[in-house]
């Protein structure tokens, strides 16, 4: 191909190119005839030694070019390689990032829940309602009467705190 390039780039090396074609058509005929064809032999080796001597450092250049432009496109796929590499790597970080983040707030929340179940859980007493209770047990009437009501919501019943009916315990 990169020949062909050459003989085609120059009008001479063209011109040169036809000359060999002609000089080959030539001594084919006079053999044919059976005449003598040893002038155009040592013609046509001048010829071919000229074409490899106008041709042959066209190829090598273009040879060397061509090698170049491929080691510049390796070169520029390794750049473009390694950006993606990087780019990769920050995308990466940043979800690790994000990630850890996440993990962050979710365990202060979760402390924070579990801070306020602890301090719902001591602002209200738990109450055993198996026990049966009697109006000694408690410290006032609210605090028997809140008991009561608990009670009956957990379906224990009044323990027998509201004797008159009114919804009051221990009065």
């Amino acid at each position: 191909m990169l020949v062909l390039e050459c003989i085609v780039g120059s009008i001479w090396n063209l011109l040169l190119f036809i000359t060999i074609i002609l000089t080959v058509v030539w001594c084919y005929y006079r053999k044919k005839k059976e005449k003598t064809y040893a002038k155009g032999i040592l013609l046509l080796i001048i010829l071919i030694l000229l074409a490899i001597w106008f041709i042959g450092p066209c190829v090598y250049e273009r040879h060397i070019a061509e090698m170049k432009k491929t080691e510049l496109e390796e070169k520029q796929r390794e750049i473009e390689g390694e950006k993606y590499f990087k780019e990769l790597e920050e995308d990466m970080k940043k979800v690790h990032e994000e990630t850890q983040e996440d993990l962050a707030k979710r365990k202060v929340q979760e402390d924070e829940s579990k801070q306020n179940e602890k301090a719902n859980a001591s602002s209200t007493p738990i109450y055993n309602f198996k026990e049966d209770k009697d109006c000694s047990d408690f410290s006032n009437a609210s605090e028997a009467s809140k008991f009561m009501k608990e009670s009956k919501a957990a379906g224990f019943g009044d323990h027998r705190l509201d004797a008159n009916g009114d919804g009051i315990a221990c009065n």
